[in-house]
Parts: structure tokens; C-alpha cells; sequence
């Protein structure tokens, strides 16, 4: 997980130095959270295609490893209301999906790639400020350190007999 880290963290390093990307390091792994603006134009979830060498450069890194990915694709509150995204919960979805799609074409495995879209309701600033919508603007990428358990089947009330 460490050079994994490591290898994005080089990959990524004029849009670290310029606070585009952040890697952070939790419990459960790694995180990259890219912000919005150098990946879609505002209400789109196109990637712009400045954009498409970083991410590519991220998939080859995530496609040699065999750690579940999930793309979190994160807005504003600032409502949007289009055909094509009648909410938030639209555009988040779209965008954390775009960029699955892109991993994917990029050599990650389907089977290690989620997509989750989370619209305005984790932000991590205010949305009362410019800097702070902007901030919450965000795709994250969790590179997930443990891998998915085998379930266990919670037995129910024995049959009588």
C-alpha cells in the first residue's frame, strides 16, 4: 500500500504541489481526493481531457495491485436541476462513475471497482463560502487496504423438529 502510495503520489505531484489532489492515509487505506475543477466543466461529468493522463496514470498504478477501489464522487449543495441530472445525487454518481469507467478501460479489473455518488451530503468544509463549495467539489479514491471478507451466514431460529 505504501508504494502504491508512493507511485500515485509521484504521478500526481504538479497537481499535489498546486492543492488539486490530496493523498490521504486512514485506516482502511489510501485516499485521493481530486478536486472537481481540473476533472469536469461545472454541471458536466465529462472528463475534461486535461485530465485523462492523470487519471490513466493513477489506473496503471491501481492496475497492478489487487486492492478494492471505490470512487466517491462528492457536489455542493448548490441545486442543479437538468435533464440529465435532476439533483446532486445525479451528478456525484455520474462523475465517481465516469472515472470508474476510465479506470477500468485504463487495466483495473470491474470486479475491484465501485462507484458511489454521495451529492452534497459529506462535505468536508461550509458551503457558505466560495473556497468551501469548491472545496467539497471533489472526487475521492479509496485504494481499500483489506480485502473483502468471506460472509458469514447469521443462522436463524432452528426449524422445529
Amino acid at each position: 500500500m505504501k508504494n502504491i502510495a508512493s507511485e500515485i503520489m509521484n504521478a500526481l505531484q504538479p497537481l499535489v504541489a498546486q492543492g488539486k489532489v490530496r493523498l490521504l492515509e486512514t485506516s482502511r487505506g489510501v485516499t485521493i481526493e481530486i478536486n472537481d475543477s481540473i476533472l469536469f466543466q461545472p454541471g458536466q461529468a465529462k472528463l475534461q481531457s486535461a485530465s485523462v493522463g492523470a487519471m490513466l496514470a493513477i489506473a496503471q498504478v491501481l492496475a497492478v495491485s489487487d486492492f478494492p477501489i471505490t470512487i466517491e464522487g462528492h457536489t455542493d449543495n448548490i441545486p442543479i436541476a437538468t435533464p440529465q441530472f435532476p439533483s446532486n445525487w445525479e451528478l456525484s454518481a455520474m462523475r465517481a462513475t465516469t472515472v470508474l469507467r476510465l479506470f477500468n478501460d485504463g487495466g483495473v479489473g470491474a470486479e475491484r471497482l465501485t462507484a458511489i455518488g454521495y451529492g452534497e451530503t459529506r462535505p468536508l468544509e461550509t458551503n457558505t463560502t466560495v473556497e468551501g463549495r469548491a472545496r467539497n467539489r471533489r472526487v475521492s479514491v479509496l485504494i481499500d487496504s483489506n480485502r473483502p471478507e468471506e460472509p458469514t451466514e447469521i443462522g436463524g431460529i432452528a426449524p422445529p423438529g
